[in-house]
């Protein structure tokens, strides 16, 4: 849990509210918007994240996307095409200025970080236990369908996040974990290897761990120490705005 400085906010998308929190230390200048990934993820999970933020006077923004947390609703017929415009829809709601703010994703919401950072021209932008999804699978709604893209070996070389990457002239931050199953080592340095238009870019390895980031932390609580302290840099980068 956060502490009572942190306010929750409903925005209203497409028929369902999306339900998240906005936690602002004194002082603070900068933002990193915190984007959790597929499956049983939500917001909740990034407490410990923001709370380290927080001390080093950065603000964090989380929700909830649909299907997901304290939004609920149905992740079934959903699209990534839509986790994107979600996140645009809290930017603009909540008035955020890209110039001050870092998008953080994490596994599926990395790939959705890329997304909405080159619509949005966000200046920082870290892409944990990224995920990539190849570009026929940006509309279809999540379900057998699209499983069945995912399923495809290697479906994910042609993805449009890498075009974007390659575009992007902000500063990067690519976080992977050493003994990841899920995301395919392959991504997170292809990731890297396109990025040669940013302002900079850093490769964070957390050795020995899984995809699966908070049991490794528990297990080595350097490992986090590391990881946020990378994320907290980044977020702190002299603001260099991406072109939209």
């Amino acid at each position: 849990m956060l502490s009572g400085e942190a306010v929750d906010f409903e925005v209203p998308f497409q028929g369902s509210l999306l339900r998240g929190s906005r936690y602002t230390p004194s002082g603070a200048t900068q933002t990193a918007l915190v984007l959790h990934g597929g499956g049983t993820s939500a917001a909740e999970g990034f407490g410990e994240l923001r709370r380290f933020l927080h001390a080093r006077h950065i603000e964090t923004i989380a929700f909830d996307a649909v299907g997901h947390g304290r939004t609920g609703g149905a992740q079934l017929g959903t699209t990534l095409e839509e986790r994107v415009l979600q996140v645009i829809t809290i930017v603009q709601s909540q008035g955020l200025a890209p110039e001050s703010l870092a998008l953080v994703g994490f596994s599926m919401g990395a790939y959705v970080a890329v997304k909405a950072a080159a619509q949005l021209g966000v200046p920082r932008l870290c892409l944990a236990i990224p995920a990539a999804y190849a570009t026929q699978a940006y509309q279809v709604p999540f379900g057998p369908q699209f499983s069945q893209i995912l399923r495809t070996p290697d479906s994910w070389v042609d993805s449009d996040a890498f075009d974007l990457v390659a575009d992007y002239t902000g500063h990067l931050l690519v976080i992977s974990a050493e003994e990841d199953c899920v995301v395919p080592p392959e991504i997170p340095h292809t990731y890297l290897t396109c990025a040669s238009k940013s302002a900079s870019s850093q490769h964070h390895i957390i050795h020995r761990a899984s995809h699966q980031l908070s049991e490794h932390y528990a297990r080595e609580p350097q490992a986090r120490e590391d990881a946020y302290t990378a994320i907290a840099a980044l977020c702190q980068q002299g603001s260099h705005r991406s072109p939209t």
